[in-house]
């Protein structure tokens, strides 16, 4: 019987439930809370009659996004992309209030009027208008004085990515999202804010939604969010302490607002593929390949050539006559889709009164991968699928003139399942397979040659698994106005309650494969290799995760005359529980911020802000940091000697300077025994039973031995351990001008870290412990951002371009590390992450020139043994020998690029939109190994065929081809070994650009929908990851080997190319 694979029953129940909750909720919430003087649904029908307009700026353009509401009721409605809009009201007496950011309110009266035209006037400068979140508050962004970038919704949804990080990449100057695999559930981005400022510890920012800390950023439905803000400089940090040392990353969903409810849903369909595919040989050049390989081995290592593949074999090959036996299987075609398919579904209600305001979302998304069955007949489906449920509930209540309150609920259900095997290895056996490894599938049944496997295997063997987690988030403000103490002062309290849960189910058996013979006659028959197995349960335990958070604050904002001070005093405490901590001890947080601002006249700005943190990883005597920061602002265009016209609208300068902290010494220090409570006395670490490194073992040698379990010393204590110091300096300035047409902002910053937390790498290993951490680290990170945007029209054509540009440079001034013999082997004064290797010259092109006795000697594992076609080193420091003295610095580093930039390009006439986005990084490297660079690594095909059609050989040379590569060789022993040194001949210019996005949208008209009772109807077809251009060998996508240990190995799921279809209704 065939199993049926998972289709989350329970979680379908959960989702009838969220159904059935918000269809209570709307009447509910409206209709319990109504004003009693508001008029009977019934008489409103009898009475209402629709009046229809057009909202339009002093150009005549309409303006879209613009709110228009009856004033007085519930009643609101957004205009379209043409400024259009249509609205329900009483009476001729209805007064429209018309609002947007960038023009000031208006109030128009109905009349008799059935169609209104609406003329809004420009205000004076749209930033006086923009509030921005900053830490534990808001701001106006004409008075902010700190380094932060935001994006709205619009844009995050224009990317059909399964996860938030991987559609933050190119749209925010200073932030680098790389993504290293395209996994269904599995291809979340790793974030860097400013690159990289230690060597050790976490580099990931901190993430808050709705001011609360989480870990599940990437499974937030995007169309739940309304903005993320990302925070850079001190005077944003430093009310977070320890977590904002690599910057901060805050989340707002979406909220209710005072109008009639708006309905709207989302549905989109996409199809996704591998943004690349390496070249791939037949069986006929494999073969062929593969001889000249042995050929060219024989040379060196002095033994006699013996083709593995006679003239006969290679004959069949090339005719396929015989495809069981002499297969020309093409592994990626035979196990890989073409596309496979993604859906989201996401059904969202808002709105509210004076008393309650409301926000409801629910989605579902759904993601299978891109392997194929080939045709297999199986039982089970090996194939990853991913699927994801999204709920999130936002209740904003006021319940009398000084108190209010805030109850948002949200739960995330994730199940991903299929094969059980670990993905790179199906990828690495996929890319490495040869053509005529064995015949693939035969009449439904895997075949294997004897001695030898197949990626069938891999992805079938080990049978299947089912993944399932669930994550529920609540959280309770309270605010409350004291006024009656003061005019200004408010206070609210907050607690929040996180609870996540993972259980993972694996089946395993032996899945039943086939041997083929051939029999006298010819025929051929199958022998099966095993008989079928029940599948083994191989349950978990459940991981279970708890998060509570605690805050209190006070804070106050009054203006007196020119003047206006606001403040804040916080405290904010977190504890976390999970059992995979070391020690099975939760991990606490206790902090008091405060935070002081000036304003005069909003053209000087100050502020002050500071954290008292503490944490549990140092002794009580270093166990609390003050981490504080200062700002200031000038704004000259407020200045009366300014000559403000056209030309410059507004301009800002602004400065930071202070200091944030980490108690981190590893990224996974609360699972790390030796990187939690590093304060603590020499512990005692239980190990064994040994059978490698050195258990004890008793009994009659050669006979059974039994291991027993030993206590060895761990690591050294540090009692006067304290915090990792930060110090950050930022300048910037913030211009707008063509008469609010052009924006630009510049920001140079210097970090510099010190105390960096880390373990010396000088203690002897004959202490027989390990050594104590030490602040013994420094590190300095320099660099600039550049972003600039200019929006117009022509007539109804609207249009806008955008761009970022950021550099970050660090430097490791110091680092405990095993003095060099020379000092370009220091990894001190160099780049985090910097590439080491030596400088490829070309190659060795005849026997006088390998057998020329001037010629530096190799002293690596294959000796002097040089042949032509192999790379020739350069000898650096002059001894006569080539070793580890001549590896230098080469290319950038491995671990974050130095240049990362986007431009985005947009704009509407009429209904239609369209917008796209470039994105690309610079200024890094990656290696190629294994299967990269090594033709045949372990005797199979793996680099990419133009690497073997540009190889050495001696026809190229004497005819003056172009060579790229040195000989090819078989497998990655000792023969060919001097030529996959690390070297500039293997180091890759990793740099690229993409075309990481494009959208093209159509909006219905509004007299189409008010026909059928909707408000406005997109239609739109968007693509993520089209087209890239890099230097990469082919089958390499430059940001999937970035920050991943294959580097370039063809060992991962790639990226994946997505093109995506949907439409969102609004009613």
């Amino acid at each position: 019987m065939k199993l049926k694979r998972n289709k989350f029953s329970a979680v379908n129940s959960v989702m009838r439930i969220i159904f059935l909750l918000m269809c209570f909720c709307l009447p509910w919430a409206n209709g319990l809370l109504a004003k009693e003087n508001n008029i009977s649904f019934i008489a409103s029908v009898l009475k209402d009659r629709i009046i229809t307009g057009t909202v339009k700026g002093p150009d005549g353009v309409g303006i879209p996004g613009a709110g228009v509401i009856v004033k007085g009721t519930n009643v609101s409605v957004i205009t379209d992309n043409n400024g259009k809009f249509s609205i329900k009201v009483v009476d001729n007496n209805a007064v429209l209030v018309v609002t947007t950011i960038g023009f000031k309110p208006q109030e128009v009266i109905v009349g008799n009027s059935q169609i209104l035209n609406i003329n809004l006037q420009e205000s004076s400068n749209e930033l006086k208008e923009v509030t921005i979140n900053v830490g534990y508050g808001t701001q106006k962004k004409v008075t902010s004085v700190g380094a932060q970038s935001s994006i709205s919704t619009k844009d995050l949804t224009q990317s059909p990515v399964a996860n938030i990080s991987n559609s933050l990449a190119g749209r925010l100057p200073g932030l680098f999202a790389v993504q290293a695999s395209g996994e269904p559930g599995a291809d979340n981005s790793q974030i860097f804010i400013r690159g990289v400022s230690t060597f050790t510890g976490s580099t990931s920012p901190l993430v808050l939604v709705d001011g609360i800390q989480v870990d599940n950023f990437n499974s937030i439905d995007p169309n739940e969010i309304e903005g993320v803000t990302i925070l850079k400089d001190a005077s944003t940090t430093a009310v977070y302490g320890v977590r904002g040392a690599n910057g901060v990353i805050l989340v707002t969903t979406k909220r209710g607002k005072i109008g009639t409810p708006t309905i709207n849903y989302t549905f989109e369909n996409a199809f996704n593929s591998f943004t690349a595919t390496p070249e791939k040989m037949g069986s006929f050049d494999f073969a062929n390949s593969f001889n000249q390989a042995l050929k060219n081995d024989a040379y060196v290592s002095n033994s006699t050539y013996t083709p593995r593949y006679s003239d006969s074999d290679l004959a069949k090959y090339k005719s396929g006559e015989d495809p069981v036996f002499f297969p020309n299987i093409d592994w990626y075609d035979l196990m890989v889709k073409d596309v496979s398919q993604q859906r989201r579904h996401n059904l969202s209600v808002r709105g509210g009164t004076d008393k309650v305001k409301y926000a409801i979302s629910a989605g579902l998304f759904n993601q299978e991968g891109l392997f194929d069955d080939a045709g297999v007949k199986a039982d089970y489906d090996p194939q990853i699928r991913y699927g994801r449920y999204n709920f999130r509930s936002n209740l904003d209540y006021t319940i009398s003139k000084r108190f209010r309150a805030a109850l948002d609920l949200s739960s995330i259900i994730e199940n991903r399942s299929g094969n059980n095997a670990n993905t790179n290895s199906i990828m690495n056996f996929l890319n490495g397979a040869a053509p005529n490894l064995s015949p693939g599938v035969v009449d439904g049944k895997i075949v294997l040659f004897e001695g030898f496997g197949s990626p069938l295997t891999t992805l079938y063997s080990v049978g299947y698994k089912n993944d399932v987690r669930n994550l529920i988030n609540g959280s309770l403000r309270l605010d409350h106005d004291l006024d009656f103490i003061t005019k200004g002062l408010t206070s609210h309290a907050l607690i929040a309650y996180q609870n996540s849960n993972r259980k993972l189910s694996e089946y395993s058996r032996v899945f039943v494969t086939y041997r083929a013979i051939k029999n006298p006659d010819g025929t051929i028959d199958y022998r099966q290799l095993a008989d079928n197995q029940p599948f083994n349960y191989n349950p978990t335990d459940p991981e279970r995760n708890r998060r509570i958070t605690g805050e209190f604050a006070i804070d106050y904002k009054r203006t007196f005359n020119s003047h206006t001070v606001s403040g804040l005093l916080l405290y904010n405490q977190i504890k976390s529980t999970n059992r995979d901590f070391a020690y099975l001890v939760p991990n606490s947080y206790q902090s008091y911020v405060s935070r002081l601002d000036y304003d005069y006249k909003g053209r000087y700005l100050a502020q002050i802000s500071a954290s008292y943190y503490g944490t549990e990883n140092f002794a009580p005597s270093e166990r609390f940091g003050f981490f504080p920061a200062y700002s200031i602002g000038w704004v000259p265009s407020e200045e009366k000697f300014f000559p403000k016209g056209e030309l410059i609208n507004f301009l800002k300068i602004r400065g930071s300077y202070g200091e944030v902290g980490n108690d981190q010494l590893s990224a996974n220090f609360l699972r790390d025994p030796n990187s939690r409570f590093l304060y603590r006395d020499p512990a005692f670490t239980r190990r064994g039973p040994y059978t490698v490194d050195g258990s004890y073992r008793f009994g009659v040698f050669g006979q059974n031995l039994a291991s027993y379990e030993a206590l060895r010393e761990g690591s050294a204590s540090s009692p006067n351990l304290t915090w990792e110091r930060v110090i950050k300096t930022n300048i910037g300035v913030d211009l707008v001008g063509l008469n609010n047409k052009l924006t630009v902002t510049l920001d140079a910053f210097n970090t510099t870290t010190d105390n960096i937390l880390a373990v010396p790498r000088t203690v002897s290993a004959l202490t027989g412990i390990g050594a104590a951490a030490e602040n013994l680290g420094k590190m300095t990170n320099k660099g600039f951002e550049v972003e600039m945007g200019f929006r117009n029209n022509i007539r109804d054509f609207n249009y806008f371009i955008k761009g970022n540009y950021s550099f970050a440079r660090n430097k490791i001034i110091f680092q405990d590390e095993l003095p060099q013999t020379f000092a370009y082997a220091q990894r001190t004064g160099n780049i985090a992450g910097q590439n080491f290797g030596f400088i490829a010259e070309g190659f060795f092109n005849t026997w006088e020139e390998t057998n020329d006795q001037n010629r530096p000697q190799y002293t690596f594992r294959d000796g002097n043994r040089i042949q032509p076609g192999d790379v020739r080193y350069r000898d650096v420091n002059g001894d006569g020998l080539i070793n580890n003295d001549d590896s230098v610095p080469i290319g950038y580093s491995s671990t974050v690029p130095e240049i990362i930039f986007g431009l985005s390009v947009g704009g509407s006439w009429r209904g239609l939109d369209f917008s796209a986005l470039f994105q690309g990084a610079s200024h890094f490297s990656v290696p190629y190994t294994r299967r990269a660079n090594q033709a045949f690594f372990d005797g199979d095909p793996s680099a990419a065929a133009s690497y073997l059609s540009e190889s050495w050989t001696q026809e190229r040379y004497e005819q003056g081809l172009p060579i790229s590569f040195p000989r090819f060789g078989v497998g990655n022993g000792a023969r060919g070994f001097n030529n996959y040194l690390g070297s500039t001949l293997w180091i890759a210019n990793a740099e690229y650009l993409r075309l990481k996005n494009v959208e093209i949208g159509y909006t219905l008209k509004p007299s189409l929908l008010s026909k059928v009772g909707l408000k406005t109807t997109r239609i739109y077809l968007n693509a993520n990851n089209l087209i890239t251009w890099s230097h990469m060998l082919k089958g390499i996508d430059p940001e999937a080997a970035n920050l991943t240990s294959i580097n370039g190995n063809f060992e991962a799921y790639g990226l994946v190319r997505t093109v995506n279809l949907g439409i969102n209704v609004n009613f």
